[in-house]
């Protein structure tokens, strides 16, 4: 509003009206009891003094902080116009309360037992919801069951699912008009908190509500409260599921599932592919590898990530990828590289050949050089020393006599600075120094010349 100012004239600029607090209680009836509290806010049943019409009413805390969060919940929220996102229906003009429909319950009260049906629904509509936010440069940073509510279905389906609780939103840098999360404050609901939430939340990317949202599909399938930092994957009867949350939930931000769309094409895929046991995707997989089908190489991969512990599925197929797409694959993602194919090798050294040709295990071996080989060539020198000290000791415990021979080669050629990577790995094992040794060996390298070439 503006107005002439009588003295010195001019236009002065008054607060205007939508900035002035109106108290919940002057337009609503309040329980007396809170449906729940928070960190900002607390959550009362509520009805309308006129209307009466019964809705969930959340209020901030006295306090500087609280107002802002509940300022940018009901700002933000009103922006995202989802039917998986929690509407407000009404809302103090100076932001200090907010009201909502009121929901039957959250998914952590509703969770009866592992319904996968139930759990594809709910990750495909809260997964879409959260495109949408993600793509206004929003980050929601605290997915978990509490804050997935459930309101009356439609159209047959028993519940609507949405998302609430939008006061820990990340907004983009350019829309950020106070810093309300500082680096080192920790953000999110333990265990189903991204990891790097913990160190700078305000760099939160949608991989972040990725991450939150397979710990959800992790906690509905296992009934397992997830644990900060602590893998954890569904088993037995839903062991389909099991790739899907371990792309999700990698602790790593770069080998994780980067996009909601991704995350509901994979559930999508799930429920496409759940009655296929594990061998016969695999096989089917790595023809695909072979006939050069686009995608397959990076399913098989994740099918292997998240089964490290299947000795056979290692053995049999990830050890077949031919030598081409090896190479490639390790040298775009060479961390996961070198963490798979150190799975790999420690199966060669801690389990059962069962009974496999004994000359088949050229072949494993050979793809943990190719991998070994990529890496260094790649200059990803500290992922080519993680894996060469599996490498080195799965080599000597098959004591595979033309593998020995390639490995020598290779070791011959090493050049600065890969031989500096390598040594200190060969000079900290004596039985893999005792094995490669032979007198008058030939090197570029002198350090590596002075470990294996001596009499």
């Amino acid at each position: 509003m503006r107005l002439v100012d009588p003295v010195k004239g001019g236009w002065v600029v008054m607060e205007d009206e939508s900035n002035i607090s109106i108290k919940a209680q002057d337009r609503y009836r309040l329980d007396a009891r809170t449906l729940g509290h928070g960190s900002y806010a607390q959550v009362f049943r509520a009805a309308h003094k006129e209307t009466h019409e019964e809705v969930a009413l959340k209020r901030s805390y006295n306090r500087q902080d609280a107002r802002d969060r509940i300022r940018r919940e009901i700002q933000d929220q009103k922006r995202l116009a989802h039917p998986n996102i929690m509407p407000i229906l009404d809302h103090d003009p100076g932001f200090t309360w907010y009201t909502m429909p009121l929901a039957i319950d959250n998914l952590e009260g509703l969770r009866q037992g592992p319904d996968e049906e139930e759990l594809a629904s709910i990750l495909l509509a809260i997964g879409e919801a959260l495109d949408v936010a993600h793509q206004l440069g929003l980050v929601h940073r605290d997915i978990s069951p509490p804050n997935i509510l459930a309101l009356p279905g439609q159209s047959g389906a028993k519940y609507r699912w949405v998302v609430a609780d939008w006061g820990m939103v990340r907004r983009p840098p350019d829309e950020a008009s106070r810093i309300l999360t500082r680096t080192g404050q920790g953000m999110g609901t333990p265990g189903f908190d991204a990891p790097e939430l913990s160190t700078d939340p305000r760099k939160a990317t949608p991989a972040a509500d990725v991450y939150s949202l397979g710990r959800v599909a992790a906690w509905y399938l296992t009934g397992t409260t997830p644990r900060s930092g602590v893998r954890l994957l569904p088993d037995a009867e839903f062991l389909h599921w099991r790739p899907f949350v371990n792309a999700c939930t990698q602790q790593d931000l770069q080998m994780r599932t980067q996009s909601m769309s991704e995350l509901r094409r994979m559930v999508q895929a799930v429920l496409i592919d759940r009655d296929e046991p594990v061998p016969t995707k695999a096989s089917r997989l790595l023809e695909g590898v072979v006939l050069g089908q686009e995608g397959s190489l990076e399913a098989l991969v994740r099918l292997v990530d998240a089964h490290q512990d299947d000795t056979s599925l290692y053995f049999d197929y990830f050890a077949q990828i031919p030598t081409g797409p090896t190479r490639s694959w390790s040298q775009s993602d060479p961390e996961r590289a070198a963490l798979l194919a150190s799975v790999l090798a420690r199966h060669l050294v801690n389990d059962s050949w069962g009974d496999r040709d004994k000359e088949y295990v050229s072949t494993p071996l050979a793809f943990l050089h190719t991998v070994l080989q990529a890496l260094v060539s790649d200059n990803n020198l500290g992922h080519a020393q993680d894996l060469a000290a599996d490498f080195f000791a799965a080599d000597v415990h098959w004591q595979d006599q033309e593998q020995r021979r390639r490995s020598l080669e290779w070791l011959a050629d090493l050049e600065a600075p890969a031989d500096r990577a390598i040594a200190p790995v060969l000079g900290a094992r004596p039985d893999v120094v005792e094995y490669y040794r032979e007198p008058g060996w030939q090197a570029r390298s002198v350090v590596l010349g002075t470990i294996l070439a001596g009499g």
